[in-house]
C-alpha cells in the first residue's frame, strides 16, 4: 500500500512538472521593433506601409525599391488589363506589382488582371 501511494504521488509530481515545462515552451510571435500603442489606421495611396501597418481596402503594400523613398507604400490593386503579381515577401509586402482587385493574377500570358464577367 505504501509503495502504491508513493508511486501515485511521484506520478502526480512528474506530471505537474511536465505540464509546467511544456506550457512555458509555447511559441510566441517575435515582433522586433513593434510599435507600442494603438494599432495604426490603414494607409492611403502613397503612404508608407509594412507588416505592422497595412493599407486600406483595395490597396496593397508594394515595395518601392528606391533608396530616397519609404521601403514600401500603399498602392492600388490591379484593375482588369493592368499588370499584376501574387509574389510577396514575408509579411504581405508585394515585390513587383499589386495583386488584382478581383480574382487571381494569372501568370500567363502577361501577368495581367483578367476581365471577369459581371453577374
Amino acid at each position: 500500500m505504501k509503495t502504491d501511494f508513493a508511486a501515485l504521488a511521484l506520478t502526480f509530481v512528474v506530471a505537474s512538472l511536465l505540464a509546467d515545462v511544456i506550457s512555458s515552451q509555447e511559441q510566441r510571435p517575435v515582433l522586433p521593433g513593434r510599435p507600442i500603442g494603438p494599432t495604426p489606421a490603414p494607409g492611403r495611396v502613397g503612404q508608407p506601409c509594412n507588416y505592422y501597418s497595412g493599407c486600406e481596402s483595395g490597396l496593397c503594400c508594394l515595395r518601392t525599391g528606391r533608396s530616397n523613398k519609404p521601403w514600401a507604400t500603399c498602392q492600388p490593386k490591379g484593375e482588369p488589363g493592368q499588370q499584376c503579381s501574387e509574389e510577396q515577401v514575408k509579411g504581405g509586402i508585394y515585390t513587383t506589382h499589386c495583386p488584382c482587385l478581383q480574382g487571381l493574377c494569372p501568370r500567363k500570358p502577361y501577368n495581367m488582371c483578367p476581365y471577369l464577367p459581371k453577374y
